[in-house]
């Protein structure tokens, strides 16, 4: 089997997950981080592969990653804003692309990288590493099996309060990729999506925007349609939470903790009035790895991604206009 050959473009934190995941994948091989900053791409190896210095170049900026054709994949941690020029750089270059979510902050720009993806027959994939750990694979079959019926409603929380040398995430107005909603909303509407079969019709968002426009909390309502609804709460100034709760005719079920760390178990909280009170555990597991493991089985074995272009689109499509809804003041039908 084919070792793919993966790049980074930038030196965000995330990548203390994805380097490690890169490298311990058995189909992967991690062989250059690039940044725009002055030596931080070197400073990023030493930090999180400080074993394999030798093997990892590092570059000032991206061009000499971008055109270089030994490369097959690229994963891109930028700010929200920058992901669609990068992208579509890696793209027009040949490049399998995993873009760290949210994968554009406008949706017209999402279905962009995936039509130019398809024209030069390229692998592109949103980063939701969540949806790889086999906590939701499980969750989904509760769904599908319909012990809970058909789900109606659906609560998603994801919040921590947010410290000072994090600022860079709010220090932008919302609609240029700063703020709650592009950095952690994509996870809680991503979560409520997963568990209705329909797209959202309409939405409504309530924020508290700082002095750069950026919300520093989001409150909102989703409309699915045929009396299917769901609410949300992000925030940077709450104690820490990554949770949802969905209900149906027939029961209800609680994930804790969404996006589980690897050092720990999962555990599913689901009742009906049949079953009673069930509570599983699920095994510890690394979504990233996982992920990682995907997209290089997908790319060898030419298989579509999990999470597909459709997605990637509709999750766009909500946030927009969960964000002109805020801006408005109203409901904001899709």
């Amino acid at each position: 089997m084919k070792k793919i050959k993966w790049a980074i473009l930038g030196a965000a934190r995330v990548n203390e997950r994805l380097i490690p995941a890169i490298i311990n994948s058995n189909q992967g091989e991690l062989v250059a981080i690039g940044s725009r900053r002055k030596d931080s791409a070197k400073e990023c190896i030493q930090k999180y592969a400080q074993e394999h210095t030798k093997s990892i170049a590092s570059h000032m900026g991206f061009d000499l990653i971008l055109d270089d054709k030994e490369i097959d994949a690229i994963y891109i941690p930028l700010s929200n804003e920058e992901h669609t020029q990068v992208a579509l750089k890696a793209i027009r270059n040949k490049k399998h692309v995993l873009i760290e979510k949210p994968m554009a902050i406008k949706s017209q720009e999402v279905q962009l990288l995936i039509s130019e993806a398809k024209k030069n027959n390229v692998k592109i994939m949103e980063g939701f590493m969540y949806v790889f750990h086999p906590q939701f694979d499980r969750i989904q079959s509760i769904i599908n099996s319909k012990i809970l019926g058909e789900i109606n409603y659906a609560h998603s929380m994801f919040s921590f309060p947010i410290k000072p040398e994090r600022y860079y995430r709010i220090n932008r107005a919302m609609t240029n990729g700063g703020g709650a909603l592009w950095d952690i909303g994509p996870y809680a509407i991503h979560t409520i999506r997963s568990c209705f079969k329909e797209n959202p019709i309409r939405v409504y968002g309530q924020s508290n925007l700082n002095e750069h426009g950026a919300d520093i909390s989001t409150t909102g309502m989703i409309d699915f349609g045929s009396n299917k609804k769901a609410t949300f709460n992000i925030s940077f100034e709450c104690v820490r939470r990554s949770e949802f709760e969905i209900f149906g005719l027939n029961g209800r079920l609680k994930c804790p903790l969404v996006w589980q760390p690897d050092n720990s178990p999962a555990k599913i909280i689901y009742s009906t009035e049949k079953l009673g009170l069930k509570e599983e555990v699920v095994p510890t597991a690394n979504h990233f790895d996982l992920e990682i493991d995907h997209f290089n089985e997908s790319i060898n074995q030419d298989k579509n991604v999990k999470l597909n272009g459709e997605d990637a689109i509709w999750n766009s499509k909500t946030l927009e206009a969960i964000q002109k809804s805020i801006i408005d003041n109203k409901w904001v039908t899709l």
